[in-house]
Formats: structure tokens, sequence, C-alpha cells
């Protein structure tokens, strides 16, 4: 198959006029931006960045639901096969309560944009299945909550698997929003979702859709400060595990090696990053791996 086009929608939301202020989330992004347009080949012009700070040399927009949608429908809309998309996240999760009659309670996840709407796991399983074959979507979520945050995502490496974490004097502060403070805040009520229900049919397929979360379903996500610097100890512990780009794992191994990188830091956060895609890319290299024209 030909070489596709490289694409990503970056986006960091530090939620900095309101109350759900964090700190990293801007480092997140510069870094990541950085490092798929110097490591892995992403050409600048490829690559969408949101963020709700300015930061000299980088333009972006503002990440608000309205703009994260419209860079992610436009991104998607312009794929062919072979394309490998990238969005990236790092900012606030939250978990919906659904209800639905005869229908034991769960609940959707989501992440949270900086106008403190929503973007929700149907959202980005609507974006996967409009990818034509061949094509990819990895989406990696630093946030809370994230674990299963595709619906219908199968599990490789999740809620089955959990370690303890050591604990440490680091100042943290959870990626999480409660649903119902944004409700009263956003006037948001609860959905339901047919699109959960085809989670077993999609399981074992070939999908396009790929996530590494930063913690599992039920977990928090942590922004970190710590050695006068501020990030995302997801974000981080990945970075660090890609450091060198020419010893590239394939997804399951980085996310294994990036647990492990968070428990070794010692920094206090109790989080397990999960891995949720079809069969099919559970041993490929993430994002494919190197590539430069």
């Amino acid at each position: 198959m030909a070489r596709g086009t490289r694409r990503a929608v970056l986006v960091g939301c530090t939620y900095n006029k309101t109350r759900f202020s964090l700190y990293g989330c801007i480092n997140d992004v510069r870094k990541m931006n950085d490092f798929i347009v110097s490591g892995l080949g992403f050409r600048k012009e490829n690559v969408k960045v949101l963020i709700d700070e300015r930061v000299q040399g980088i333009q972006s927009a503002t990440p608000t639901a309205e703009n994260i949608r419209d860079a992610l429908d436009a991104m998607v809309k312009d794929a062919k096969a072979g394309d490998v998309l990238l969005f990236y996240f790092s900012g606030h999760g939250t978990a919906i309560p659904v209800y639905e009659p005869g229908v034991p309670y769960r609940e959707e996840k989501a992440i949270v944009t900086c106008d403190l709407d929503l973007i929700t796991g149907a959202d980005l399983r609507g974006l996967a299945d409009q990818l034509p074959g061949g094509a990819t979507l990895t989406i990696v979520a630093d946030s809370s909550y994230s674990g299963g945050l595709i619906v219908g995502g199968k599990e490789q490496i999740g809620s089955n698997k959990l370690i303890p974490f050591p604990t440490s004097s680091a100042r943290l502060v959870r990626k999480s929003i409660d649903y119902s403070i944004l409700r009263g805040i956003r006037n948001i009520t609860s959905g339901t979702t047919d699109q959960a229900d085809q989670a077993a049919d999609w399981s074992l397929s070939g999908d396009s859709g790929i996530l590494l979360s930063g913690c599992d379903a039920n977990e928090t996500s942590f922004d970190v400060v710590f050695g006068g610097e501020a990030y995302g100890a997801f974000t981080n512990a990945v970075l660090r595990v890609l450091k060198n780009p020419r010893d590239y794992p394939a997804n399951t191994k980085l996310v294994y090696d990036v647990r492990k990188k968070l428990k070794e830091d010692g920094i206090g956060v109790d989080q397990n990053p999960g891995l949720y895609c079809g069969d099919v890319h559970a041993n490929e290299p993430f994002l494919g791996g190197i590539q430069f024209d």
C-alpha cells in the first residue's frame, strides 16, 4: 500500500479563566507537536493546534467544542486510504450517566473543551467510522475516565490489568470535572447513544479507531507540577518512552512501558494507561512508526 498523509489535531485546555484551571496542558501540546514533526515526520502544515493560551511560534485556534469538532471533521473528511490521523487531547475528562429503561446503568466518557462543552465517545466513534479502509485514527487522551473513551473500543490493556502506584510529595491536580457541575453550568442533559450497542460487532474487526488512554475508565489522570515544571503525567511518560524513536514500540508495548515509567517516577500518580483497538492494530507501531519524505 502506498504511504499516506499524516495529519494531526492537537488540543490543550488550561481552563485558565475558570475555577477548573490546569497547568501543564499547553506544555503537553507543545512537546507533542515538536515530537511528531521532528521525530515522526508529520508536516507542520498538516498539524492543527488548538490551545487556550498564546504560545510564541505556534499558530493556534481556541479549543472550543465547535472549533475542535470542525478541525476533526476536516481532518477525517480529507482522509484517504493509508492516511495516519492523530487526535491528541490534554485536559479535563468527565463521565456522563446514561439512563435507559430496562438497561443497566452505564456511563459515557467525554473530554471537556475550554468552553466547558463536551466531545463524547460517541462523537469519536462517529469520526472513526467515516474513515476509508486503510486509514487509521489514533486518539491519545490525557484526561480522566479516558479508558474506553471511543465507544465500542476493544480493551487490549485496561481494567483487567491494573497495578498499584507509590505515593510522593509532587503537586497533583486531577484532570476531571464532575458531570453534575458541568450540567449545572452548561445545562447539558444526560445522554443516550445507540453506538455503544455496536461494541461486540466492532471489537474483533480491523477497525480504524485506536485509543491510548491516560488512565482506566474509572480512574483519574493527573496534571503534575514537579521540579519546577508542569505537565500531564501520561503525556510526559509517553514522550519519554518514545525519546529514541528508532527503537519504536508497538502500541501494546508502548502502553506497558508507559505504565512502568509512571510507576518508576514515584510521583504518586495512581493511573493505569490503557489501549483500546481492534486486534489488528494492537501490535502495530504507534502512529505507524517513523516516516520522512
